[in-house]
């Protein structure tokens, strides 16, 4: 679940507003009973690791509510937003700490350090206030600029005054954070200076670097997230955070209303699945992953207000279970964050150099390879497999993405195979020759400095015919120029897998040779042992290169053709990829199938998916065969993935544990080679 070390906390005066959702929690005034029991509600909640609270008027309560605080060993935060808000007596002007008038200022800045004496009382960790109202700019920014000269002012001053009290006290600083508003002077709207993130943030940065408070930070709302305009007047969006990421303190999650025919609309924090929330799910989802992906470890308040009859036990609860819905989606739980799997971490510049080295020095160290290679008592151990498949460039086709020539790059390319071969769960390497060597040198290196293999126990699967280079005219001749039956036993492989594409337009008749060659080669691998892997697709003439049809009454029919092919179908394995209707491309024969995963794409979850979905259409899919799904995935690690698709297949699990362990592995033992070889 994501966020899951992240502690919770929930703002008590807004769930807990009062008796019949009066307003005298946040006035500070409410009756010490309903106080209290609201108070140790939360406390006694296990859902919660924090409260947050605003004035207290009556001392003895404020000691009261500070003792059961303590005695629930959970943090308090400490809110003066109400305080601010609410100008009791409208004593203070509006624009509070930011405030061009210095008497203004000072009142303001004298009323938030009474509210640090209180927070220092109950016990509090954090203060949270707000900047104050807007002086706009309808006469220029120069009173807005003033205003932000004046509210450095002022949160210096209370820096100060916090770490002053502290160390009177004898006791860690609060922390103080001012929480960023909308600048908005509609009705209920808050039309605060602080204001837009990119402006907190250099307010920040200031406070941080120039004045010396490391204390000071930022609270982000997500409720306030559709209200903030920036100069592009656009709302903002989680993007937002990123910039943020070193100033946040602490983040809100809540919502709020932008129709403003609605009842509430403003800044009202009704419940998250209010009719007319302007924050969906898919919106906190995107701030939920953005928060994962700027590794943010703090602590995350619920910020939500009961309505007409709504209970607050009611509104609290349904957005627990609202917050947890999205955070234990797939999608999020994926979030890749600031991670990229970098190639050459794995796999250096110099190691595979040494591949060369080794060649022209030790021409017996494949054949050495070979013969210490510990090799499978039989082809499956469940009657499932997961290969990694790489005999794409055999076939002039080297794109990745918009990358022309992506797997051109062997050091890459070599890199992300290795990768995978370490994967708990990954059965085997199919490939053509070349890669297969290189990779049984870099594991015969780590056998000589006694690392334990890479390959010991996998299988390794032949690559045949790979005449049919992509965008040549005769594409369809297909012809057994990689591997032959001979080559397979010589480098000790485990079986041998042909492509056998059915095209019928006018080169028809190079898809009946290819057949032929195909059929001759099933038969030789057959006399020999090895098993055959055949992948029959059919295929169209595009314009643009041939693609697979992908559909089911296509591939029903190819997969009869494929199954009879060379007299036998003995020890013959089907590979075809995932489309609608698949369980009637299953049901088409009894031989296993194992899915391929086709072209790669910027994150691996649709192949994730579609592979879970696939291993529950029939008896006979046995696994996958799939290389540029895994190996370029985006920017996530090639062995995390396989990891993942392994789960899927070896112990049937749901994608959401698939997807829970691929973000939990990304970049185990990414030094795994250099740190044995080099």
């Amino acid at each position: 679940m994501a966020l899951d070390k992240n502690p919770i906390s929930i703002v008590h005066n807004m769930a807990y507003p009062g008796p019949g959702n009066t307003r005298s929690v946040q006035r500070g005034e409410a009756r010490p009973e309903y106080l209290l029991r609201t108070i140790r509600e939360v406390l006694d909640d296990p859902y919660f690791q924090g409260i947050e609270i605003t004035q207290i008027k009556d001392k003895k309560t404020r000691l009261q509510v500070a003792e059961i605080c303590k005695a629930s060993g959970k943090f308090v935060i400490f809110g003066a937003q109400p305080i601010q808000l609410i100008n009791e007596d409208n004593l203070i002007p509006a624009e509070d700490i930011s405030c061009i008038d210095e008497v203004g200022r000072k009142q303001a800045v004298d009323r938030l350090k009474g509210a640090i004496e209180q927070a220092y009382e109950i016990g509090a960790v954090d203060f949270c206030f707000i900047s104050g109202r807007d002086p706009g700019a309808e006469a220029g920014l120069g009173k807005r600029d003033s205003a932000k000269r004046q509210l450095i002012r002022s949160i210096h001053e209370l820096c100060v005054y916090a770490d002053e009290l502290a160390q009177q006290q004898g006791r860690k600083p609060l922390r103080i954070t001012l929480e960023i508003f909308d600048r908005s002077s509609e009705p209920g709207h808050k039309n605060q200076l602080i204001g837009p993130a990119k402006e907190a943030a250099e307010l920040a940065r200031c406070i941080q670097d120039s004045y010396r408070h490391p204390n000071f930070g930022l609270l982000y709302d997500l409720s306030h997230m559709p209200l903030l305009r920036g100069n592009s007047f656009a709302a903002e969006t989680p993007e937002v955070l990123r910039e943020l990421a070193p100033f946040l303190n602490h983040v809100h999650v809540g919502t709020c209303v932008t129709d403003p025919q609605d009842k509430l609309y403003g800044d009202t924090h009704p419940r998250l699945d209010y009719p007319g929330s302007a924050v969906s799910e898919d919106d906190l989802a995107e701030f939920v992953k953005a928060l994962v992906a700027i590794g943010y470890e703090g602590s995350i308040g619920f910020e939500v207000v009961p309505y007409g009859d709504e209970t607050s036990q009611a509104v609290v609860n349904s957005t627990k279970s609202y917050f947890d819905i999205v955070r234990n989606r797939i999608d999020v739980n994926y979030t890749i964050g600031s991670f990229y799997f970098q190639t050459r971490k794995f796999l250096s510049e110099a190691l595979f150099d040494r591949i060369t080295e080794v060649r022209m020095g030790k021409p017996q160290a494949i054949q050495d390879a070979v013969q210490a290679r510990k090799r499978r008592k039989q082809l499956t151990e469940d009657g499932k497999l997961v290969i990694v498949a790489a005999d794409h460039p055999g076939r002039h086709v080297t794109n990745v993405g918009s990358n022309p020539t992506a797997m051109g790059d062997r050091l890459d390319y070599l890199g992300r195979i290795l990768r995978t071969m370490m994967g708990a769960g990954v059965d085997g390497l199919m490939a053509t020759p070349d890669i297969i060597e290189e990779v049984l040198l870099v594991d015969q290196l780590l056998r000589e400095r006694d690392v334990p293999s890479i390959l010991d126990g996998k299988l390794l699967i032949g690559s045949m015919n790979r005449s049919g280079l992509a965008g040549f005219e005769y594409e369809m001749d297909d012809r057994m120029t990689a591997m032959t039956t001979e080559h397979l036993l010589e480098m000790g492989c485990d079986g041998g897998k042909m492509l056998l594409r059915f095209d019928v337009g006018k080169f028809s008749r190079y898809s009946i040779a290819t057949m032929d060659y195909c059929a001759k080669a099933v038969s030789e691998c057959r006399k020999a042992g090895l098993p055959t892997f055949v992948e029959p697709l059919p295929v169209e003439n595009t314009g643009d290169g041939y693609k697979v049809i992908m559909e089911a009454d296509a591939l029903i029919k190819v997969i009869g053709v494929a199954s009879a092919l060379g007299g036998s179908s003995r020890d013959m394995w089907i590979k075809v990829p995932v489309v609608p209707e698949y369980h009637r491309v299953v049901r088409s024969t009894t031989l296993p199938i194992l899915m391929l995963g086709g072209a790669s794409k910027e994150n691996p979850l649709s192949t994730i998916r579609e592979f879970e979905q696939g291993m529950g259409e029939g008896a006979n899919v046995r696994g996958v065969m799939v290389g540029r799904n895994v190996l370029y995935s985006g920017k996530d690690d090639p062995l995390a993935v396989v990891e993942a698709i392994a789960k899927l297949v070896h112990e049937y699990a749901a994608m959401e544990d698939a997807v829970k362990h691929l973000a939990g592995n990304r970049g185990r033992e990414i030094d795994y080679l250099t740190s044995h070889l080099e």
